[in-house]
């Protein structure tokens, strides 16, 4: 379990307003449980400057995109992060954090399940491709 120090906050702050040419993320996992069916895809990622401000740039063109942190306000990683569409029979799951965005391939309901020390969050969200939700994930410490 990581917590992404102050100077990072701070970092990641600024970026909410300046936009980045693309870089590649840190992590991306997808999966579809059906043979040929479109997967969900879950980017992870985030971390530094330009990583953030590339997703935080980007937030229109995924279904969802979470952020996770403490109460306090830092921003945290290694969280444990599945999606499910259970109608479509399909899942994802990754180490995300700070951020991670969530490609779905139809509109639907999902569902977010999100670990962190030993805290478990669940979220049932509406979604649609490229809709550009956001969706706040905090943990006390």
């Amino acid at each position: 379990m990581k917590r992404v120090g102050g100077h990072l906050f701070v970092a990641l702050a600024l970026a909410l307003c300046v936009p980045a040419l693309p870089v590649s993320a840190q992590s991306e996992a997808s999966l579809d449980a059906a043979a040929g069916s479109p997967a969900l895809r879950l980017e992870c990622g985030g971390i530094g400057l330009e990583e953030s401000q590339r997703m935080r740039a980007e937030v229109a063109m995924h279904a969802l995109t979470l952020f996770f942190s403490t109460t306090e306000g830092g921003f945290i990683t290694d969280v444990a992060t599945r999606v499910d569409d259970l109608l479509g029979d399909r899942r994802v799951e990754a180490s995300c954090g700070p951020i991670g965005q969530l490609d779905v391939p139809e509109a639907g309901r999902y569902r977010i399940t999100a670990t962190y020390a030993g805290q478990t969050q669940e979220h049932w969200i509406d979604l649609s491709p490229g809709a550009g939700a956001r969706l706040a994930l905090r943990w006390q410490e």
